[in-house]
């Protein structure tokens, strides 16, 4: 269908700095969350993150996400939340005035 979106969940739109880490290493890395669903996220980072990169991301409130990496390209990238979110833990991020 023309027009239809793929996605199950419209991403709402964010500008929420936070960090990451890969390989079970501390969140230092840094990033720029520029949307964001109970499914995953798209990141603004630094560095190359290749698909199928398993990262842990933290989230303003609400703690750690465990994601995959699914698409990047030049300085963005797609995550998929390996648990989605909980909707109040999505609503309380953009409450408090994170996005």
């Amino acid at each position: 269908m023309i027009g239809r979106s793929r996605r199950a969940e419209e991403r709402l739109p964010a500008d929420i700095r936070s960090r990451y880490g890969t390989g079970g290493m501390p969140e230092r890395a840094l990033c720029r969350i520029v949307d964001i669903t109970t499914r995953g996220a798209r990141l603004e980072v630094y560095c190359d993150l290749p698909p199928a990169t398993m990262i842990t991301l933290k989230l303003p409130y609400t703690g750690t996400v465990r994601a995959k990496i699914m698409w990047s390209k030049d300085f963005e990238a797609g995550c998929q939340f390996l648990d989605p979110i909980k909707e109040s833990d999505l609503s309380t991020i953009f409450q408090q005035g994170h996005a």
